[in-house]
């Protein structure tokens, strides 16, 4: 194909794991990290010796892979290069800020006809939801309140004061304050960093909602994408309104589509699904995708011939059946009942006219 991959990712670890399962050979791929002191050796050995560590400015292969080191400042020519940014839910240190590093990186091919198009591959972040963004800035901004007013205390003390105060305290045990000088120093920048990272890690990258918004909000377009909204509603909520059209439809794309490029195997979003809703398993495996949408998706009908299929004693089939059909704690006509009873029979194959008294046997 006419592409070159350009793949920005902050792993070495997932260069080398993505370079051993593509079985691609050295000739075609180009790794630009960092080569200077132990962290060069380190990501050599990684790598292997066959995959020595390039520099940006060498010739375009049809895979290259960029760790931080080229994530700004670096140029890199190729008219046929498309830019991939990998983001790994499990891995903070690939999680990128969407209006710094990530816009950097969106820069790094200068001459590419393809460089207002970025693939942006990643995988949500798996962390608690218990405290929101909002949350996490207010106690952050709370700590360091209460910080900066213990340090102005201390600070405010004599020299000689202080200084006796200073040396008898071990070590301080206030977050965002260390001694300098014989004096408390409150690092606001530590505060911002944490609520940085926590804006990253727990908030941007949490959800597929959130990392939408965020790249729009940045002035980013989406036009396509190949995340799972179906898993995305499931794995927020326990109560997830989903039809089973949606959860059936999802896991018919995902067993017959193979990811380009993807963190999370079709399999597990699968796995998920199964595991919530064993019926949409069920149905497809047992019943196929043209026999459930014949059905028009029906979940009755679908567990009426599911059942139908068990290999089961007729009796047991009928009682099950008959707990499927007829509904709970509402009367039922006598005539309905021996309609209702009689589709059973006929859906069994029992060569017999239904009768409201065979439900007493």
């Amino acid at each position: 194909m006419p592409h070159n991959l350009h793949i920005f990712v902050n792993s070495v670890d997932f260069i080398a794991k993505a370079i051993d399962l593509a079985k691609v050979t050295p000739e075609q791929v180009k790794v630009v990290c960092s080569v200077s002191g132990d962290n060069g050796e380190s990501n050599q050995r990684k790598l292997g010796k066959d995959y020595p560590i390039g520099q940006p400015s060498a010739p375009a292969r049809k895979i290259n892979f960029y760790t931080s080191t080229c994530f700004e400042g670096c140029d890199i020519y190729d008219e046929n290069g498309v830019t991939f940014i990998v983001s790994d839910g499990n891995k903070s240190h690939t999680l990128l800020d969407i209006s710094t590093l990530f816009t950097q990186i969106c820069g790094r091919l200068r001459d590419s006809k393809y460089k207002g198009e970025i693939i942006h591959v990643y995988s949500t972040t798996k962390y608690s939801r218990e405290v929101t963004l909002d949350e996490f800035v207010a106690s952050t901004k709370k700590v360091l309140a209460e910080a900066t007013s213990y340090a102005d205390e201390i600070n405010s003390l004599s020299d000689t004061a202080r200084g006796k105060t200073l040396s008898k305290i071990k070590y301080i045990n206030e977050q965002y304050v260390r001694v300098e000088d014989d004096r408390l120093v409150v690092d606001k920048n530590l505060a911002n960093m944490d609520i940085v990272n926590f804006k990253i890690c727990r908030h941007i990258y949490r959800t597929y909602v959130n990392l939408t918004n965020e790249l729009q909000r940045n002035g980013y377009t989406i036009t396509s994408h190949s995340f799972s909204e179906i898993i995305e509603k499931i794995e927020n909520k326990d109560n997830a309104r989903v039809t089973f059209k949606e959860l059936f439809d999802e896991y018919h794309r995902l067993k017959t589509t193979k990811p380009f490029f993807s963190l999370e195997s079709h399999e597990d979003l699968c796995a998920q699904i199964a595991i919530k809703y064993p019926l949409v398993k069920q149905a497809y495996d047992e019943l196929g995708t043209d026999k459930v949408q014949a059905m028009k998706y029906h979940v009755s009908n679908i567990k009426r011939e599911l059942m139908k299929r068990q290999p089961a004693p007729t009796e047991y089939k009928i009682v099950k059946l008959a707990n499927i059909t007829f509904q709970k704690q509402t009367p039922i006509a006598k005539s309905k009942v021996k309609k209702l009873l009689q589709g059973i029979y006929d859906d069994l194959g029992i060569k017999q006219t239904a009768k409201a008294s065979d439900l007493n046997k």
